[in-house]
């Protein structure tokens, strides 16, 4: 049965189990993590240990930023809080129709409205019906009907999952023979499915190639595309050069701003 969730778009794929630092400044998100704290809570930091259902969906941004136009003008210099792209009535940049949770797991307040964030993926849903927001209203953030996905392993994932760590294993060796590495975690998970959204999130790709694993319909189907760019990246870390390595990933520091 479909849901409705608040929507907060992201230049940044989230995955189920992968945990993202935000910072939150602009007025309708503000707005947004407020009203999912309370009143009582807004105002003091919050850790994972509080109680209450505090979540809303993540979509990745396709085309657009994610910082809608509190440096933008509208007529008369006025101040829209609207995304610049787009034509008149566009409320947010276009966005993927498959996301995931985030769970709010800390929260740090500022006297100033702004807030520091730490979500963690949740589940995965699908977009049936996004609502735009009124252009006029510049702290009023948009929702979305959902429906959530299954999450099956899909036919030979044990067989997919030991080839993954094998090819991620390799990737991770051969990045910190360059002084680089991936964000995995220590150990990988050994459930295809915890591994096929652990490996997701660590390897350094497009945006558009993660999502493309967030859309998969089950844990093998991931775990194979997966294999496909593992084996892609490695003969790329094993060249000489690497003109084709992203760079971004390496240098950020990690907190993505709305």
């Amino acid at each position: 049965m479909p849901v409705a969730l608040p929507i907060f778009p992201l230049n940044t794929v989230l995955f189920p189990g992968m945990t993202v630092p935000l910072h939150v400044f602009e007025r309708r998100y503000r707005a947004l993590v407020s009203e999912l704290l309370g009143p009582a809570l807004a105002q003091s930091e919050v850790t994972g240990h509080d109680r209450g259902p505090r979540r809303f969906g993540v979509v990745w941004i396709e085309l657009g930023h994610e910082v809608a136009a509190e440096s933008g003008q509208g007529a008369g210099g006025a101040d829209t809080g609207v995304p610049t792209i787009g034509g008149p009535g566009t409320s947010l940049p276009r966005v993927a129709a498959t996301g995931c949770t985030a769970l709010l797991r800390n929260v740090r307040t500022y006297d100033d409205g702004r807030y520091d964030l730490v979500v963690e993926g949740g589940a995965r849903f699908a977009v049936t019906d996004l609502a735009e927001v009124d252009a006029s209203s510049p702290e009023v953030y948009s929702t979305a009907s959902v429906s959530f996905l299954p999450e099956p392993l899909g036919p030979d994932a044990d067989e997919h999952a030991e080839h993954v760590r094998d090819l991620f294993g390799t990737y991770s060796q051969r990045l910190a023979s360059i002084g680089m590495s991936p964000d995995a975690a220590p150990e990988l998970p050994k459930d295809p499915i915890a591994l096929s959204y652990s490996v997701a999130a660590s390897v350094v790709l497009d945006q558009s190639e993660k999502q493309r694993m967030l859309e998969a319909e089950d844990a093998a189907t991931r775990l194979a595309v997966a294999a496909r760019f593992l084996r892609r990246e490695n003969r790329i870390v094993a060249a000489p050069t690497l003109p084709n390595l992203p760079a971004g990933p390496f240098l950020s520091n990690g907190v993505s701003f709305n």
